[in-house]
C-alpha cells in the first residue's frame, strides 16, 4: 500500500465515523467525552445498516460512495453545533491522543509482514474472505477457510470494513488499515472510564495513552485483523454509559447500553459474558424499584432497542440458514454439544487454571512452540503470557499499578449501587469469560472474551497513576520498559523480518522443527500462497515509520510526566 493510500483510508476513516455520528449527538445532554465517544458508535452502526442495505438489495459497491456524501451533508446542516463541541478545548485535546494512538497503531502495522506470535493461526484470512463474501455477495453456502459457514460469526464488523474497503481498495492491505483504525476506537470509551474512575477532578487521559501506547496486549490485537477490539469498543462504551447511569433516575443512558451491547453481540460472540452481566444488573435494579411503573418501561425500551440491532443479523441469518445454523455452528456450541459432562467440568476447571497461572509456573509441553531461533522462542514464551493470561494481559507495568491499587485501595467513593456492581461484574465476567472456551488450552484463554475487562482494569490504574507515589511511578516507568521490550519489540521485529520459505512446505505436517515456529511458518505460506500483500509490502520505509514511532512515544510520555502531580 502507497503512502497516499493509507493517508486516504484514514482521512475516509475519521470523516465516516465522526462525520455521520456526531452531528445526531452533538446537542445531547451527556458529557462532552461521552458524546464523542458515542458518535463513534453511531457512525460505526450507520455505516453497518448501510451496507446491508447494500447487500440486500444487491447495489453495486459504487453505493457506498453516498456515505462520504451523506456524511457531509449532515454535518454541514449541523455545523453550528458541531463547531461548539469541536470547539471545546478538552475534546480537541482528546481527539489529539486518539489521533496520537491511531499513528503508532497504524505505524507499527506497516512494520508487519507476516502474522505471528504463539498459536494465533488464520483468522485474519477469515474475517477477510468474510469481509469479501458481503463486497462480491456470494454464494450463501460459502465455507470460510474451508470450514466455517457465515452464522459461525455475527457480521458487523465484516460489513463495516467492507464498506470502507468498497471506496478504496479490495486488498488485503485496505483491510488491515481498517480494521486497525477501527481497534483504536476502544480509547475513546477506556478515556470515559479512566474519568468515571478519576478523583478530585485529576484526570489521567495522558497516563492511560502510554499505558495503551506500551501493552502488549492492546498493541498486538490492534493490528491484528480481527474483530476483537471493535467489539471491546461497544463492550466498554455500554459499560461505561452504563455505570454512569446507575445514580439517575432518567433510564436514557442504561437505555443506550442496551443498545450497544447488542452491537457488541452483532461484532463478537465473546461479548457474551459482559451482556449477561449488565442484563442480570438490570434484572437486580429492576427488581429493587418493581413498584415503578417507569422502570417497567425502561426494560421495554431496552428490549426494543436490543431486539431491533439484533434482528437485523439473527432475522436474516434464521430465514437463510435456520435456527440450527444461526444458533448453533459456532465452534464454542459445536464443541460443547459432543462434550460428556465430567469432560465440560474438566475442560473448565483446566481453563481457569491456566488462564490465571502463566505457563512458566505449571508443566506446558513446549513442543508446541518449538523452533530453531532463539528470539523467536522468546516472542512465542512471552506472546503465551501477555495475550493468554490474565495476569500477564495487564503487561508488567499494569500489574505494578494494579498491585499498587489493591495494596493501598483508597475508600470507596462510588455510591453503593456502583460499587456493589463493581463488586460482583468482573467476577462474573472473568468466570463466564473463561467458561466459553470449550476446548482444553495449555496456554490460557484470556484473549477470548477478556480484553475488554483487562482495558477497564488499566483504567482503572490510570486514574489514579497522577497522584502514584513517586516510588510507584518510577517502578511502572521501568516496567514499561519491560513490556516494550518483550512483548512489543521483539514481536513486531520478528513480524517485519520473516519471509516465505517454500522449502518448507512439504514437511509442514511431519513434526518437523522450522526456524521460527510451525504456526508462524504456516501464516507466511498462507499469506505468499494467496497472493496477499500486506501495508508493509508497499508502504512507508521501516526507519521512516521506526523515526515516526519513536517520536511518538517521546511526546506521549511527555505528556503523561507532566500530567503527574509532585509527589509530597
Amino acid at each position: 500500500m502507497s503512502l497516499p493510500s493509507l493517508l486516504l483510508s484514514i482521512l475516509l476513516f475519521f470523516g465516516l465515523i465522526f462525520g455521520l455520528g456526531l452531528p445526531w449527538v452533538a446537542a445531547w445532554m451527556f458529557s462532552s467525552v461521552e458524546k464523542l465517544a458515542i458518535g463513534a458508535a453511531c457512525g460505526v452502526v450507520q455505516i453497518y445498516g448501510f451496507a446491508w442495505v447494500v447487500y440486500g438489495l444487491s447495489l453495486p459497491p459504487t453505493a457506498f460512495f453516498a456515505l462520504p456524501l451523506l456524511a457531509i451533508i449532515v454535518s454541514w446542516i449541523r455545523r453550528r453545533r458541531l463547531a461548539v463541541f469541536l470547539g471545546e478545548s478538552d475534546i480537541r485535546s482528546l481527539l489529539g491522543r486518539h489521533l496520537l494512538f491511531t499513528a503508532w497503531c497504524v505505524g507499527f502495522l506497516t512494520l508487519v509482514r507476516s502474522y505471528g506470535g504463539g498459536e494465533w493461526g488464520p483468522d485474519w484470512n477469515e474475517h477477510y474472505q468474510r469481509a469479501l463474501f458481503f463486497l462480491q455477495h456470494q454464494p450463501l453456502e460459502t465455507r470460510f477457510c474451508d470450514v466455517y459457514t457465515l452464522p459461525a460469526r455475527p457480521p458487523l464488523a465484516n460489513l463495516v470494513t467492507g464498506a470502507c474497503m468498497a471506496m478504496t481498495g479490495t486488498d488485503f492491505a485496505h483491510f488491515q488499515v481498517f480494521n486497525t483504525l477501527f481497534s483504536t476506537l476502544l480509547f475513546l470509551p477506556a478515556i470515559l472510564l479512566t474519568r468515571h474512575f478519576s478523583a478530585g477532578g485529576v484526570h489521567g487521559d495522558a497516563g492511560l495513552l502510554l499505558i495503551f501506547m506500551l501493552n502488549p496486549l492492546v498493541l498486538q490485537n490492534s493490528t491484528f485483523a480481527w474483530t476483537k477490539f471493535l467489539t471491546a469498543f461497544f463492550v466498554l462504551l455500554a459499560v461505561a454509559i452504563y455505570v454512569r447511569g446507575l445514580g439517575e433516575a432518567a433510564p436514557e443512558r442504561r437505555i443506550l447500553a442496551a443498545g450497544l451491547m447488542a452491537a457488541a453481540i452483532l461484532t463478537h460472540y465473546s461479548s457474551g459474558p459482559f451482556a449477561v452481566g449488565l442484563a442480570a444488573t438490570q434484572l437486580v435494579l429492576a427488581w429493587s424499584h418493581r413498584g415503578q411503573r417507569s422502570m417497567g418501561r425502561e426494560l421495554l425500551l431496552q428490549a426494543l432497542l436490543a431486539g431491533a440491532v439484533l434482528a437485523s443479523w439473527f432475522a436474516w441469518s434464521v430465514a437463510r440458514y435456520g435456527l440450527h445454523e444461526t444458533f448453533l455452528s459456532n465452534p464454542t456450541a459445536t464443541v460443547d454439544s459432543s462434550l460428556s459432562p465430567l469432560t465440560w467440568v474438566e475442560r473448565r476447571l483446566s481453563n481457569i487454571f491456566v488462564t490465571f497461572i502463566p505457563h512458566p509456573f505449571h508443566p506446558v509441553d513446549y513442543r508446541f512452540i518449538a523452533q530453531t531461533s532463539s528470539i523467536g522462542y522468546v516472542r512465542d514464551y512471552c506472546f503465551n503470557i501477555y495475550q493468554t493470561t490474565l495476569p500477564g494481559a495487564f503487561g508488567t507495568a499494569g500489574l505494578v499499578l494494579l498491585s499498587w491499587k489493591l495494596l493501598y485501595r483508597d475508600p470507596p467513593a462510588a455510591m453503593p449501587t456502583e460499587q456493589r456492581f463493581w463488586n460482583w461484574f468482573p467476577a462474573g465476567v472473568i468466570l463466564l469469560g473463561i467458561m466459553t472456551a470449550s476446548w482444553l488450552d495449555r496456554w490460557g484463554v484470556a484473549h477470548i472474551c477478556l480484553s475488554a475487562l483487562v482495558v477497564i482494569g488499566l483504567a482503572w490504574c490510570a486514574a489514579r497513576l497522577p497522584t502514584a507515589p513517586a516510588a510507584v511511578r518510577h517502578l511502572w516507568m521501568a516496567a514499561l520498559g519491560i513490556d516494550a521490550t518483550l512483548g512489543i519489540a521483539i514481536h513486531f521485529y520478528l513480524q517485519g523480518i520473516i519471509r516465505p520459505d517454500f522449502t518448507m512446505l512439504p514437511f509442514i505436517n511431519t513434526g518437523t522443527v522450522f526456524p521460527y515456529g510451525l504456526v508462524t511458518t504456516k501464516n507466511i505460506l498462507l499469506k505468499s500462497i494467496l497472493g496477499y500483500n500486506f501495508v508493509a509490502d508497499g508502504g512507508p520505509a521501516p526507519p521512516l515509520v521506526i523515526t515516526l514511532l519513536v517520536m511518538l512515544l517521546v511526546l506521549a510520555t511527555k505528556q503523561a510526566l507532566s500530567s503527574f502531580r509532585p509527589a509530597r
